[in-house]
């Protein structure tokens, strides 16, 4: 199932970033290895997603990041 959002940080040191959900209030984490484009051009704050959930150790991960 696809999900949207919007990149609310994305931090280039660590690889790591969080989306903010059109759906629901709580931010997802993903990783620099979630990007579904060229992952050396990191996703901009504010841009507009579409992802897929994926669930590991008990946290929602958003995975199969694409530009929407």
């Amino acid at each position: 199932m696809k999900y949207f959002g919007t990149v609310e940080s994305f931090d280039e040191t660590k690889g790591l970033g969080f989306i903010k959900p059109e759906s629901t209030g709580a931010h997802i984490g993903f990783e620099r290895s979630a990007i579904g484009w060229d992952s050396k051009a990191s996703p901009e704050v504010g841009k507009r997603l579409s992802y897929e959930i994926s669930e590991a150790k008990g946290e929602n991960n958003a995975i199969n990041l694409q530009h929407a």
